[in-house]
C-alpha cells in the first residue's frame, strides 16, 4: 500500500533529498503503527492531495505541534516536512 506519488517516485528512481547526514536523520526518526483501515483513509487523502503518505503524516504532526504550542514558528522552520 503506497500513495500514487510515492509509486511515481519509486518508478522514476527519484530519491528524496536532504542536506542532513544520515546519522542525524536516524536520531530524529519516529516510528508508529497505523491500523490498515486508517492507513487506507490516509492513503486516499494523500492521493487526493498528490503527496506521499509520509509527507502528509509529517505535515499533520507539524500542524498539531504548532496548534498545541509545542513548537514555535522558529522551531517549525527546523521541523522539516519535505
Amino acid at each position: 500500500m503506497a500513495s500514487n506519488k510515492y509509486k511515481q517516485m519509486q518508478a522514476s528512481g527519484e530519491k528524496t533529498k536532504t542536506d542532513m547526514p544520515k546519522h542525524k536523520q536516524l536520531i530524529q526518526m519516529l516510528s508508529f503503527r497505523v491500523v490498515p483501515a486508517y492507513f487506507k483513509e490516509i492513503e486516499k487523502v494523500a492521493n487526493h492531495k498528490k503527496v506521499t503518505v509520509s509527507k502528509l503524516i509529517r505535515s499533520y504532526i507539524k500542524e498539531g505541534m504548532k496548534r498545541d504550542k509545542e513548537i514555535t514558528t522558529n522551531q517549525g522552520n527546523e521541523f522539516r516536512v519535505d
